[in-house]
């Protein structure tokens, strides 16, 4: 299998949100990816199935998604503390390639990047050079 370097922050997109060159820090100590969400809450569809809504990016910038197929898993930070995330599957692009990529959601407005790649991404033939930055676009420009 080819392996593709990523550097140690890549400008990514997500399609099914329209959302295009989001910063991302790649890290390798991270079991899952994460990325920042300014709302969660459920509801409840006509057929009472429940429904994660979410408002992506900052200032309600994108529309809030709703996703019926969702999961949750408790997830230890750096620091010890664990939170119970939301979990929800989405398409993210790198290298112009589609990968589904399954991102706990948090708020991450006191982190620098809004989402954040870890383990179960580069597991998919990625391996990180921390000397660069931004390869998946170079490569495409």
């Amino acid at each position: 299998m080819n392996k593709r370097t990523i550097g140690r922050t890549e400008m990514i997109d997500f399609p099914s949100l329209d959302w295009i060159d989001v910063p991302c820090r790649v890290d390798t100590g991270a079991y899952r990816s994460s990325m920042h969400c300014d709302d969660i809450h459920m509801e409840e569809d006509d057929a009472g199935q429940k429904v994660l809504v979410v408002t992506f990016q900052d200032g309600g910038t994108h529309p809030p998604q709703r996703f019926t197929t969702f999961d949750q898993a408790l997830v230890r930070s750096s620091n010890g503390s664990e939170e119970l995330r939301y979990i929800v599957t989405l398409p993210l692009r790198i290298f112009g390639t589609d990968f589904s990529i399954a991102f706990t959601l948090a708020n991450r407005t006191s982190m620098k990047f809004p989402v954040l790649l870890g383990r179960t991404f580069l597991r998919q033939g990625f391996i990180v050079d921390v000397r660069r930055t931004n390869l998946s676009k170079k490569s495409h420009a």
